[in-house]
């Protein structure tokens, strides 16, 4: 059986056997991008030491870091990508997915304090994503983006001075591209450091995905759009219906979706990408 791994960060993966055993090894030899792998594995490999019901974490064996150059060694595990999960998943699975997630964040919820954001933390994060949208060369002159991050400047202006949202706990970047699935067991690879450590950003990640479908427009292959749209609001629809007892998501929930694709635009590359980004910058700005 030939077995793909790919990823989108840029660094090198590779699958690597060690007597009967096999292994992911990930590294880079981008200066630029050490420090923020190395990040990477750190985090992983913390919260590998912890148990989680339902969902677990591949074990970090070893990390190997110069100036130059940065490689991990991790856990290999046996899966299937999320396009093939929630193509053949029936409604239990769907179900005992939504639970794990629930359980997961809950955890990260209890392990997190409820504390007084500043403002000014959410400005000046945009005040760099606006100097690199600017700096984006393929749409710096687009009326529309224009348009939409003077809007965004309005809504982040008119936030309260402070957010009273959770801090300390979160996997970074929560999406359906980092989660492996094996049946009922869901493995969390690629943690990732936020500009703010709340459970509330994973909730925005996770949304991104069951929500705006981001990883679907990642995704190269052909699936039934269809089912997996209908599978999406399903869980969508019962993720956001029990995370609105959180006063806290209630109030910065779409705030900071709006940061999160903003942060995504100010990368963008390519037109597909930036006509998707720019109708759903617009839709989380309408609340549509």
């Amino acid at each position: 059986m030939e077995i793909e791994v790919k990823g989108h960060s840029g660094c090198s993966i590779d699958i690597v056997r060690e007597g009967k055993e096999l292994f992911i090894r990930k590294g880079t030899r981008d200066p630029k991008y050490v420090e923020r792998l190395y990040s990477q594995a750190l985090k992983q490999q913390k919260a590998g030491e912890q148990e989680y019901q339902f969902i677990r974490i591949p074990q970090i064996m070893c990390i190997e870091k110069s100036a130059q150059q940065m490689v991990m060694k991790m856990e290999y595990v046996y899966s299937h990508n999320f396009v093939d999960h929630f193509e053949a998943a029936g409604f239990e699975q769907v179900s005992y997915f939504v639970k794990a997630v629930r359980l997961f964040l809950k955890r990260e919820i209890d392990q997190s304090v409820v504390m007084n954001v500043p403002r000014t933390l959410i400005l000046d994060k945009f005040e760099d994503v606006n100097s690199k949208v600017c700096g984006n060369a393929m749409i710096c002159n687009d009326e529309e983006v224009k348009q939409l991050m003077w809007q965004s400047a309005a809504c982040f202006e008119a936030l309260p001075e402070v957010l009273e949202i959770p801090v300390g706990c979160c996997h970074g970047d929560l999406t359906f591209s980092n989660i492996l699935f094996n049946g009922n067991n869901y493995y969390l690879i690629d943690f990732l450091d936020s500009f703010i450590e709340s459970p509330l950003l994973d909730m925005v990640k996770l949304r991104q995905d069951t929500c705006y479908r981001w990883s679907t427009l990642m995704y190269e292959g052909d699936f039934d759009e269809t089912r997996f749209h209908i599978v999406a609001d399903a869980i969508d629809h019962q993720l956001d219906e029990h995370f609105c007892r959180y006063t806290w998501y209630r109030d910065f929930y779409h705030p900071l979706q709006l940061m999160n694709f903003l942060r995504i635009l100010q990368y963008v590359k390519e037109e597909k990408v930036a006509n998707y980004l720019k109708k759903t910058i617009h839709s989380i700005l309408n609340h549509e």
